[in-house]
């Protein structure tokens, strides 16, 4: 099998705590030789933590002394579209975090860049390769939960995460810290519902304190031709959380997925036995969820979501397949997530 050469542009904290460490996981099909970022001294730094031979602060450079078959690029979106460009034009195929780029027009451009040097494009999102988001889709595709009725996402991340920090690039994006989070519920919504037709914000201010952070409870709808899904979108407590609900006609689907946990619900009268069925089910589901990860960690087959992205990408750059994440896919998620923007701008949100 071909080993390939990467390099990662971009040494923040989710390069270092995410797609690092699943590059090393896979160093029998992808070498990791450079990382590259303006600041010299970040990049050594991680570098020497890592292993990583070579550390560069100019792209061309890297590009020109690596030659590398794949770029993972870890920058604010405002730069995504150019530096992707910049290293496809040099031959590699790159692998973008979330949002693919912050307009239409920059996703069209990655696409061209993509066709005309005949390299592959692979969106970073994430959720999609939870276990139990993996596993959900499986269930709605095979029919397990009879016909799909809808969803619901809760995720709720900090304040101190991003929400507090006035200098945090996240709080500079269209419409603030959902620029950088709200990709998550839209690309995990059109795994469901594509396309979504229409968008409906509502929004309320809830630190006082954060004058720079527009809203920090969102409730936004997400429509499609025969289903919609209802997010809720809060950076006003210390709490991390993402659970999803999916509903068919004859079961609905709760996951977790920080907690790995998947369970089909179903309560079809409200009788105390059904009940009773119904919980002693959920928890049996649940205690088999915690078994099936701790036999995961314990044998150190545990799979991370980035760790899922870039093996799949690299087979798919190996062998000439279709990326896990297609470009395509990313341009649908910056459409959307453009509507709740626009709906926030031009409406205030409704907020309260």
């Amino acid at each position: 099998m071909k080993q390939l050469k990467a390099a990662v542009i971009g040494t923040g904290l989710i390069a270092g705590l995410k797609h690092i460490p699943a590059f090393k996981k896979h160093g029998g099909k992808v070498q990791l030789a450079a990382l590259c970022d303006l600041n010299i001294e970040a990049a050594r730094k991680l570098a020497a933590e890592h292993g990583i031979p070579h550390v560069y602060s100019n792209i061309d450079e890297m590009l020109s002394k690596e030659e590398p078959d794949l770029v993972d690029i870890c920058t604010p979106p405002k730069t995504h579209a150019p530096i992707a460009i910049q290293c496809m034009r040099g031959g590699a195929n790159v692998l973008i975090e979330k949002p693919m780029a912050q307009t239409l027009k920059e996703c069209d451009d990655i696409i061209a860049a993509s066709e005309a040097n005949r390299v592959k494009v692979c969106l970073a999102h994430s959720d999609l390769f939870y276990y139990p988001f993996l596993e959900a889709r499986k269930l709605v595709r095979e029919g397990a939960i009879g016909a799909f009725r809808g969803m619901r996402i809760f995720l709720s991340t900090p304040t101190d995460y991003i929400t507090s920090k006035s200098d945090h690039w996240a709080n500079k994006l269209p419409g603030g810290v959902i620029g950088e989070t709200g990709p998550h519920i839209v690309y995990m919504t059109l795994a469901f519902i594509n396309p979504i037709r229409e968008v409906t914000v509502d929004a309320m201010k809830l630190r006082n304190d954060y004058p720079w952070s527009p809203f920090e409870d969102y409730r936004i709808n997400l429509v499609g031709d025969k289903a919609m899904s209802s997010v809720t979108l809060n950076y006003g407590t210390n709490q991390w959380m993402a659970r999803i609900e999916i509903m068919g006609e004859h079961a609905i689907l709760l996951l977790d997925l920080e907690a790995m946990s998947l369970v089909q619900y179903r309560r079809e009268a409200l009788k105390p036995v059904a009940i009773g069925t119904s919980l002693l089910s959920e928890t049996g589901q649940l205690l088999k969820s915690l078994a099936t990860s701790g036999l995961r960690y314990v044998t150190k087959s545990l799979r991370t979501t980035h760790d899922f992205i870039i093996d799949e990408f690299t087979d798919s750059i190996i062998n000439g397949t279709k990326s896990p994440v297609p470009a395509e896919d990313g341009r649908e998620s910056v459409r959307v997530l453009g509507m709740i923007v626009e709906s926030l701008n031009s409406s205030k949100a409704q907020a309260v």
